[in-house]
């Protein structure tokens, strides 16, 4: 029987069984954590974490508290982006799917991802309140008169990248595909890649490769702005085109890998079915302390 009189963890509530401690084993390396947020957000984690333990507060599952490179690593998210005043816990992998999503936003999309990839329906792009990613820098210098070393195809009054007729005898590329060049040069991207990338926008346009989403090209600040992606993690081999909420949201994922979630969480929204933890193959995210 455990004495009444007995110390409790500072954090958890739990008994300590050494009474020269603040904290028990689990709480010990999280609780100095807390001191980095304003004092009402980490009142309000304390008081989760004595009601709930270590759970994520989107989807309740179990976090880990010991190694950072887990996907499944315990980090404090801005409930709503951007804003210190409630903090929340989830892990890493669905922190970095989040993005700067509010909690409405992001089960809107989980939601509009899994009825896409189960019943092939139509994406509707909603507006983000908090969308504050900028991707520019990633396109100074951009000049529709660059011509890559890899082009050497004379110019002949189509764009050499969609095939549209264009303007000007002196034109390679269509002001949006005149972007995607220069940033594939940029990027040093391989040839053979190129070319596939090249195939995929003459055959589609210039959409999404997982969701068929029609991309913005001219306006960086958009969370449908186009971005390349690895298609497996870390491999130059096969890039694909994407929106940047997508790509921040595949993480380091393989395509599979991310609709099985996407799947996952949707089932747990729609029916509170338990989220099932799956082997990342291609995880190596290093989650720093200061994660807020």
């Amino acid at each position: 029987m455990i004495d009444p009189h007995h110390k409790k963890c500072h954090l958890c509530d739990r008994p300590l069984s050494n009474n020269k401690t603040k904290y028990c084993p689990q709480c010990s390396s999280f609780a100095p954590r807390l001191y980095r947020l304003p004092h009402k957000a980490a009142k309000a984690v304390r008081k989760y974490i004595r009601k709930h333990g270590y759970v994520c507060y989107y989807t309740g599952m179990l976090l880990d508290l010991r190694d950072p490179h887990s996907p499944w690593y315990c980090v404090f998210d801005h409930w709503r982006p951007h804003d210190p005043h409630k903090i929340v816990l989830t892990s890493s992998l669905l922190n970095d799917m989040k993005s700067d999503l509010t909690e409405s936003e992001f089960w809107s999309m989980i939601r509009q991802l899994a009825a896409h990839r189960c019943r092939h329906t139509k994406i509707r792009k909603i507006k983000l309140s908090c969308w504050d990613r900028d991707y520019s820098n990633k396109d100074l210098g951009v000049v529709e008169g660059d011509v890559p070393a890899w082009d050497t195809k004379k110019c002949d009054g189509t764009c050499h990248i969609c095939g549209k007729r264009i303007k000007g005898a002196h034109s390679r590329y269509c002001s949006p595909c005149a972007v995607l060049a220069h940033r594939i040069h940029m990027e040093k991207v391989p040839i053979q890649t190129i070319k596939n990338l090249w195939d995929y926008i003459r055959k589609h346009g210039l959409v999404c490769y997982y969701t068929g989403m029609p991309l913005v090209v001219d306006d960086s600040r958009s969370p449908w702005y186009f971005q390349f992606d690895h298609w497996r993690p870390h491999d130059p081999g096969k890039l694909v085109l994407t929106s940047a909420l997508i790509n921040d949201m595949k993480s380091d994922l393989s395509e599979e890998e991310f609709w099985y979630y996407i799947l996952q969480f949707a089932n747990y929204k729609d029916n509170g079915t338990k989220v099932r933890k799956r082997s990342l193959a291609y995880w190596c995210r290093l989650t720093p302390v200061e994660d807020i």
